[in-house]
């Protein structure tokens, strides 16, 4: 199977009013322009959105643009295997617009009872998703003729199928369906669950289409969680455009994280765009933004792919090439180390939930904990948590009888575990799960508000001495035995209420109380606050440091620790290699700048001084990649001590040996 290094990918969704597909293309200098770039694997169209086809098809519609007998996508599989350039073939599942108007009888119907169409994003109808396609319908085996044919007539590596998400349909053929697994057609939840499973049962056609050949395909699955993505596909594609709101800064710190976990024998490309948007023809990112979302992947052993519009002419975008070339250019001399690293971690967190879909919860944990500089991995309720000596349940993490099971053994076998709001407690009550490990008795809901607190020593290191607001509800819990406090809440003067004549919303702490806020054991902290969320909404650095006081308790010997030159924004990995333990530093700040976050330039750090450890890994020098230029360092207690002059960006420090 195809391992892709340095991936592009060319969206091409062209609506029939373009007159000219293809007029001006030029497949060999297109070809030249990636090689020239350092691109070694590419995404293309055979079929888009508007369900339009760029291939000789005998079964789909053509690009009525597209001149006669000119096979655009044909042309650029050839000129690519002639520049040493691997191609996948991208076709939309779930999308297709001109099938739909041709067909309106492979359209979903809304549990409304009209032809579905979503007007996300306040678009309306100037939206790609005008008709999406019933995969129960008639379409199912139309598209996977589709496919057939390309696999049939052209020599690509790979096939990345999108918006496989799970649009809701009631059309006669999801009715019978429904029946025949015995689902309410009319209940909306049990619509949406069964076109989740129409989205798989999909996916697992096409894998098995894929399979009836003997050539190892590549293949990803747009729209699937990437739990079902790791289950069924070959490989993963994280996509990820962080100036789109959708995604934003805090995703790919938590798809790098998850993904490995789901699918660890397999290529994670990580595709960021040198736009905006997507449909956003008129931008260019800068290079050092596109660069930190490349480093950032390669860090956490995703390899690099860079999104672009092909523009429905065929004309080569010189400006684009340029600033790709630029990019990989900083990018590739990093190659020898990234090259089948691994990431070490102290410690894992667990999905609230078996999605990596951002929520505050989830956003707040990642943010705070790559702050700390902590190395660690996403896992959902299916992974193994025994690899991990500590385990992380955020603010809303409920325990059915599954997960119960899976928690008691794992305590049993020496983990650890930190929860904190909710989590711990059983699905629909207020008791903990595991009350005799966790050494603790939930009373309900705090009844304070607002909540304070204070740390109790030694847990109030680097805190002010005064109290602290908790920021969201929590619980009321009391100790049983095996359990200590760790910190405990200062009641205000009142809570917040309106007596009818005046506005009681000044409410300061006041009173000491011996209730809980945190509490710790020998297998156990708990916090009995959603503090990750509240950290999300505040960005609360004494609630960070809190936080700290009580991770530090647990995790007594950490992976790295960087001093406070590296700024809070800055972030650092480890990875392992042949080439030895390797110290990633980044350097940049998406920035607000009025509704926009960018990232323009590499920040320069000085005086940076690292603690590694070295887990009897004892390096015969140290150097900083790409120059080979040797760090001096100390040894002492399984650590590693190295200081780092200045660095501008994304530096790689190398322990040799």
């Amino acid at each position: 199977m195809y391992k892709p290094k340095y991936a592009m990918f060319f969206d091409n969704h062209t609506q029939k009013a373009c007159p000219d597909m293809g007029h001006s293309y030029d497949a060999d200098d297109f070809a030249s322009n990636l090689e020239k770039a350092g691109v070694d694997f590419i995404g293309f169209h055979a079929k888009c959105n508007q369900g339009l086809c760029y291939f000789n098809t005998e079964k789909g519609n053509r690009h009525p643009s597209l001149k006669n007998g000119f096979d655009l996508f044909g042309e650029t599989v050839d000129a690519c295997k002639r520049h040493g350039i691997a191609v996948a073939a991208y076709l939309n599942c779930g999308l297709s617009n001109e099938d739909g108007v041709l067909h309106p009888e492979w359209c979903k119907l809304s549990p409304e009872g009209h032809r579905l169409h979503f007007e996300l994003f306040d678009m309306g109808y100037i939206s790609p998703f005008l008709r999406p396609m019933c995969m129960n319908s008639p379409y199912r085996d139309y598209f996977l003729g589709l496919v057939k044919e390309v696999m049939d007539h052209y020599d690509v590596k790979g096939f990345l199928f999108d918006s496989m998400n799970s649009f809701p349909c009631i059309c006669p053929h999801c009715v019978e369906g429904m029946k025949k697994l015995g689902m309410d057609y009319t209940d909306p939840k049990q619509i949406v669950e069964f076109a989740r499973l129409s989205s798989i049962r999909m996916a697992q056609d096409l894998k098995a289409l894929l399979q009836s050949s003997n050539r190892k395909y590549l293949c990803n699955f747009l729209g699937l969680t990437p739990r079902k993505n790791g289950e069924i596909a070959t490989y993963m594609e994280c996509e990820c455009l962080p100036t789109n709101p959708v995604w934003g800064y805090d995703t790919l710190p938590i798809a790098a994280r998850y993904y490995r976990t789901v699918k660890s024998d397999a290529p994670v490309l990580n595709m960021t765009g040198r736009f905006y948007d997507w449909g956003d023809f008129g931008s260019l990112r800068t290079a050092a933004a596109v660069e930190y979302d490349l480093f950032f992947g390669l860090a956490n052993g995703m390899r690099p792919n860079i999104a672009d519009h092909f523009l429905p002419c065929g004309e080569t975008n010189h400006a684009m090439f340029e600033r790709v070339s630029k990019i990989l250019s900083h990018v590739k001399p990093y190659e020898k180390w990234h090259e089948d690293a691994t990431n070490p971690v102290d410690f894992a967190v667990l999905l609230p939930g078996d999605d990596s879909e951002k929520n505050p919860t989830l956003a707040g944990v990642i943010r705070l904990l790559s702050e700390l500089r902590m190395q660690f991995d996403i896992v959902d309720s299916l992974a193994n948590f025994e690899k991990y000596p500590l385990l992380i349940l955020p603010d809303h993490i409920r325990v059915d009888e599954t997960l119960q099971s899976k928690l008691a053994s794992y305590l049993k076998n020496g983990g650890k575990i930190f929860a904190t709001g909710e989590s711990g407690l059983k699905t629909g009550t207020n008791s903990f799960a595991l009350e005799k490990e966790f050494a603790l008795r939930c009373k309900g809901k705090c009844k304070h508000d607002p909540v304070y607190f204070k740390m109790d020593t030694p847990f109030d290191a680097n805190l002010p001495d005064l109290p602290l607001a908790a920021r969201l509800d929590g619980y009321e819990v009391e100790l049983l035995s095996g359990a200590k406090r760790a910190g405990h809440l200062v009641k205000s003067y009142f809570n917040k209420h309106w007596d009818g004549v005046y506005s009681h919303f000044y409410t300061p702490p006041r009173y000491e109380t011996e209730e809980i806020f945190a509490t710790v054991s020998d297998s156990v902290i708990y916090c009995a606050f959603p503090v990750f969320e509240a950290y999300y909404k505040t960005a609360s650095s004494d609630l960070r440091t809190a936080v700290k006081n009580l991770l530090d308790y647990a995790l007594k010997r950490p992976l790295v620790t960087v001093n406070k030159a590296l700024p809070s924004f800055g972030r650092v990995f480890v990875s392992d290699s042949a080439c030895g333990r390797m110290v990633h530093l980044l350097n940049y700040v998406p920035e607000l700048r009025g509704e926009m976050l960018i990232v323009e330039e590499g920040l320069t750090a000085a005086g940076v001084e690292i603690k590694l450890r070295l887990d009897g890994r004892i390096p015969k020098k140290v150097t900083l990649a790409p120059a080979g230029t040797e760090l001096p360092f100390t040894i002492s207690d399984d650590y590693i001590h190295i200081q780092l002059d200045s660095f501008t960006g994304y530096a790689l420090i190398v322990c040799e040996g």
